[in-house]
């Protein structure tokens, strides 16, 4: 219940936020429901990947988690870079660096330990 109320009240400070702030426009809104559109397919692309190529079972399971949580990133990178935002994020975020060197060495490794668990 606790948990409940806490969201409830992050979304009512959002909403107000939102209805407060002059630099929030409808192109702002509809910007961000597009990059958060092309986030969600991303995530969704990864994990229909993910179910079909990678196998299944206990021995495998740590590395696909590694190689999605490499995915998730790497779509949260983009979102960084992409979306709308009031604030502009720390530079080492937008461009190609460590942050993405991480989540494709996740990505990565995280495939090859599954599909060596998988064999």
């Amino acid at each position: 219940m606790t948990g409940f109320l806490l969201a409830l009240a992050v979304a009512a400070s959002a909403i107000v936020q939102i209805l407060t702030d002059p630099r929030i426009t409808a192109q702002f809104v509809a910007r961000s429901l597009l990059a958060l559109a092309v986030y969600t397919v991303h995530v969704a692309t990864g994990t229909v990947v993910l179910v079909w190529l990678m196998p299944w079972g206990p021995d495998a399971a740590a590395g696909a988690t590694l190689a999605v949580l490499g995915w998730i990133g790497l779509g949260a990178l983009g979102l960084v870079r992409f979306a709308p935002r009031l604030r502009e994020p720390p530079a080492i975020l937008m461009r190609f660096g460590l942050a993405d060197a991480v989540c494709l060495l996740m990505i990565g490794g995280g495939s090859i330990w599954a599909l060596g668990a998988g064999a």
